[in-house]
């Protein structure tokens, strides 16, 4: 593992601070930048910072939709689930910046355009971090030309966001514009317009940056836009009026369009660069048949995961300008001396510096962040870092050392609060590819380190087991792997999403009979579970679950090919539950697609002793309706599970319900914490017999295997 020092916020502390972080991993699609650059937008950072600084009351004032969120989680899963959801992410830090510049330092194999050494722009949050390292997706990073100064390269990701603005406002040869607001954004418009062969008007009210403004070519200034007389205007504009009027600033109270608008001739353009409330009165606008744009960030691709961070780019003939060809062509115009946003900075500080409060007085126009460090400083931040060295010390003997790759929602929210209430475990570490999710589950786990390599924590000779909660697709291997090197392994759903890795895996479980591979189906060791049980008898069973899917978001990464769908991800939960209360092998699996993109299918099973299953999986109904509902009827005997948290029999005539918890609403139980101990508790018997001991009635690893092979045949239309 590697170290660095970043720029994080922690909302749930309400600071910022320059903090030591592992290095993110280098993942398919990207580059490894060393950041020698780093630029502060103060508009935009700022506003970052005051709000990781709010109370949590202020928070949820400010952001109604989370707010609706929670409480639409509380409603559902209850107060325990929805406080650790909370913590989750306030936990969680965040990374700071999204404009800088570096050296290539390594190269994912499929990307082309890069090679170690290159001297590199980036751009884009979670990319282009105040950090002395960067992960940057290829299609938000460009080539810095010979001749091209980190000073100016830096600014590229900001004059990207002017140069898409100006794109929206159509500027060409010979217009007349304004700026209202001269801040680092609207200086950059400026000098982009002025290299456009554009004339340009300064609207801002500090002297300071009109002075500047027309240092870089603006042939007017003012403090405000009313104070513009309808003769200056007229003899700045030809008796025409402005082609087109940016709106830099913030604008909360909706009061710059109405200003903007005496300004424009008859059908300009007014463009909303900051964040500007879209208020408006109407009449203004209709008389002249003003065109009032907003600009999406850094251009085409921005907010588009296929662009972003799948580096499929749109082809020029349909969309000429894109993020990166914007990128392109700015870092053009600086090496053309066509632009030179050098001159913009007013400040240079060190990255130890950076989370120190800023001076009093008006702020910086431009703050660059240096990362030139000592030589002994450098040496340190990139040592390798060996188990040997940097193993967790336990503070006593414990049977069960555990590490967990995958820190996510999932495991933040679920896995971790879970682990946590089992005494005989400890989690040494956690392995995430950012870092950032792993320093946030930590701050839980006194005594885990965070990491970035999974290796790090397999090479660890007193590790026990690994739990593994990353994405769908990455989940056959790394169980294999882990197989392999002689840990035991608790693996989410799916084990896997094609039947070659099954295959794969196959063989090396049947070459470790001895280390546990374990599927996270935790509903089978739920407490409602062992009573259903208990209450049906041997012979045919008709089983019927309804599970409810809410939406997901159009770029969530369920959605992706490579992913396997999101029913592959999630059916054999309710199938395995089924087939622990059937208490007879299945036989028969087939799948019937409603909408294959979505997931909605419909699953029928049946079992040696006759049993049937209906399994329906898909989008439906209200927030409000179950998300989950089984009902089971066999001989004088109907149950009904909702949600799992009530649960009611009717047998014998003879009607009994019970509820999980005391206070509504109640957390649904759904056996996590009685999975893991038993996992735990088998390691444990493991270690000490040194043999796997099996345990009646559970599966082993081949019938978890078998169970993903007749769930992908009956997906993939093959007969199970």
């Amino acid at each position: 593992m590697t170290t660095m020092r970043a720029l994080l916020r922690f909302p749930g502390e309400k600071r910022i601070s320059v903090t030591n972080c592992p290095i993110p991993a280098l993942r398919p699609g990207c580059i490894l930048v060393k950041t020698t650059r780093s630029l502060i937008s103060n508009g935009t950072e700022t506003t970052q910072n005051h709000e990781t600084r709010l109370p949590l009351i202020a928070k949820a004032w400010q952001r109604p939709d989370l707010t609706a969120q929670v409480i639409d989680k509380l409603r559902r899963d209850g107060i325990s689930a929805t406080r650790n959801a909370v913590q989750n992410r306030l936990d969680r830090p965040i990374a700071a910046g999204y404009a800088s510049c570096g050296i290539v330092t390594a190269v994912a194999p499929d990307v082309q355009d890069f090679t170690p050494g290159m001297h590199v722009a980036c751009g884009g949050i979670n990319h282009a971090c105040h950090a002395e390292w960067n992960i940057v997706p290829q299609n938000m990073a460009c080539p810095v030309p010979n001749g091209v100064t980190d000073d100016n390269a830096v600014f590229t990701t900001l004059a990207c966001i002017a140069f898409h603005a100006l794109r929206q406002g159509e500027v060409g040869i010979g217009m007349t514009i304004a700026i209202i607001g001269c801040g680092l954004v609207g200086q950059l418009v400026i000098q982009l317009a002025q290299a456009a062969g554009a004339r340009t008007i300064a609207i801002d009210p500090q002297i300071s940056r009109q002075n500047q403004a027309r240092q870089n070519g603006a042939i007017a200034s003012f403090d405000q836009a009313n104070a513009i007389s309808a003769h200056a205007l007229a003899n700045l504009t030809h008796d025409i009026g402005c082609d087109a009027v940016f709106i830099c600033a913030p604008d909360h109270h909706g009061t710059l369009i109405d200003a903007a608008a005496p300004l424009c001739r008859d059908r300009a353009i007014i463009v909303c660069v900051g964040d500007v409330t879209p208020k408006a009165t109407r009449n203004l606008l209709f008389r002249k048949e003003i065109t009032l744009r907003q600009v999406r960030s850094y251009g085409p691709g921005r907010y588009d995961d296929t662009y972003e961070q799948h580096g499929q780019d749109y082809p020029a003939g349909y969309v000429r300008w894109t993020i990166k060809r914007n990128m392109r062509a700015v870092l053009d115009l600086m090496a053309d001396n066509r632009i030179h946003p050098a001159s913009l900075i007013d400040a240079r500080i060190t990255l130890e510096d950076a989370d120190k409060p800023p001076k009093t007085g008006p702020a910086p126009l431009a703050t660059v962040i240096s990362y030139d460090r000592p030589a002994q400083s450098n040496n340190q931040t990139i040592k390798k870092v060996t188990s040997a060295v940097e193993a967790p010390q336990l503070q006593a003997p414990l049977p069960v050392t555990l590490a967990l790759i995958g820190a996510g929602n999932f495991a933040g929210i679920t896995l971790l609060p879970a682990l946590k209430k089992i005494a005989d475990v400890r989690i040494s570490y956690v392995v995430s590819t950012t870092g950032l999710t792993a320093m946030g589950a930590c701050r839980r786990i006194p005594g885990a380190k965070p990491l970035t390599e999974y290796n790090d924590a397999l090479n660890d000779a007193n590790l026990d087991a690994v739990i593994i909660a990353t994405q769908h697709d990455s989940h056959c291997s790394l169980a294999a792997k882990i197989l392999e090197m002689g840990k035991h392994v608790w693996v989410e759903k799916p084990l896997a999403i094609d039947l070659k890795q099954l295959e794969d895996l196959e063989k090396i479980v049947v070459r470790h009979p001895d280390k546990i591979l374990m599927v996270g189906h935790n509903r089978r060791y739920a407490p409602f579970t062992r009573i259903i049980a208990d209450h049906l008898s041997g012979g045919p069973k008709h089983f019927a679950y309804h599970v409810r899917l809410s939406p997901l978001p159009s770029g969530h990464w369920l959605h992706h090919p490579t992913q396997g769908g999101r029913a592959i991800g999630e059916v054999s939960h309710f199938i395995d539950v089924i087939s622990r209360l059937a208490n007879s092998p299945l036989i028969n699996l087939q799948c019937h697609w409603i909408n294959r993109s979505m997931g909605d299918s419909i699953w029928n099973m049946q079992f040696e002793d006759s049993s049937h299953a209906t399994l329906h999986y898909g989008q439906g109904g209200t927030k409000r309706d179950a998300k989950e509902t089984l009902h089971i009827t066999a001989p004088d005997t109907t149950i009904t599970l909702t949600d799992w948290h009530r649960l009611s029999i009717h047998q014998s005539g003879k009607k009994t319900t019970r509820r999980s918890g005391r206070l509504w609403p109640r957390t649904p139980q759904k056996g996590h914490i009685e999975a893991l101990q038993h996992f735990i508790d088998k390691i444990a018997q493991a270690n000490r017999t040194n043999r796997e001991t099996g345990i009646n009635n559970l599966p082993s690893a081949i019938n978890e295997i078998r169970l993903c092979r007749m769930i992908l045949n009956a997906a993939y239309g093959t007969p199970a």
